[in-house]
């Protein structure tokens, strides 16, 4: 199936590992002009996802650097790689996530930190993103947060707090600009063995006295397909629903998880 990709623009934010180069990688392949971006400080490891992503796919990314805890930067960037490259079709949201812990354990620093990261920072990029939208004649806006969206997850309340916000942006979004042909969706994984999980679980095996090594595989066997979910999933996925393929799809949010959240 052709997605229609071919020549749009599209950002992918926080895709130097994990689940945003998974996304970014399964968008290259269908021939997207696909922009990769992270903070400086991961210059390494954007510049190691742009290789793989060409060797895998035979589609070189650009790369550009933005700071998800300044809101300027991050306009910037949108703004630069318009400029640059001629306009946004799709911006696919990502982010590393915020502190764990019990609500008492968490300061006001931490929930500031928290705030910024999952829910500015996505208000932020969407507002510079649209008007190049509008401009094209539509776009798509995809917003990856966390399975938390469905089903909240112990010892991760900043999590469990904002991602729920982005949701709540995303339905008025939809249907707000609808009129101009932008799609608009909220998307969570399941648990992906990214960095983010591998300093999850070492918390989980803290406190049960196993190593993080044990626990991770007997948390994997207790889901129903017996594993953890891959990026490369999660990123088909979301290959579709920010595709010129996808016309109906919009002001939803939905978990590609395997099964694994058991609330409706």
């Amino acid at each position: 199936m052709d997605l229609g990709y071919k020549d749009k623009v599209v950002i992918v934010l926080s895709s130097g590992a994990g689940i945003g180069k998974g996304i970014a990688t399964e968008i290259a392949r269908e021939g997207a002009r696909v922009v990769i971006a992270t903070a400086e400080a991961f210059k390494a490891d954007l510049e190691k996802a742009q290789k793989d992503i060409e060797t895998e796919t035979g589609n070189k990314p650009y790369c550009f650097y933005y700071d998800v805890m300044d809101n300027d930067s991050i306009t910037k960037m949108i703004n630069d790689v318009a400029e640059q490259l001629g306009g946004v079709y799709a911006l696919i949201n990502h982010c590393p996530g915020p502190k764990a812990g019990p609500f008492e354990t968490l300061a006001d620093e931490d929930w500031a930190d928290g705030y910024q990261k999952c829910l500015h920072s996505y208000m932020t990029s969407i507002r510079a993103a649209i008007p190049y939208m509008k401009a094209a004649g539509g776009g798509r806006i995809l917003n990856s947060t966390s399975s938390s969206i469905k089903q909240a997850l112990d010892n991760l309340i900043i999590s469990n707090t904002y991602r729920l916000g982005v949701v709540g942006m995303s339905k008025n979004l939809a249907r707000e600009l609808g009129q101009y042909n932008i799609l608009v969706n909220t998307m969570g994984p399941g648990r992906v063995y990214t960095d983010r999980i591998k300093y999850l679980n070492t918390i989980r095996a803290e406190k049960a006295g196993i190593s993080e090594a044990e626990y991770t595989k007997k948390d994997s066997a207790s889901f129903p397909q017996k594993r953890y979910q891959t990026v490369d999933e999660y990123g088909r996925t979301a290959a579709f629903l920010c595709s010129p393929a996808n016309t109906g799809v919009s002001g939803q949010y939905l978990l590609c998880d395997g099964a694994m959240t058991t609330a409706y």
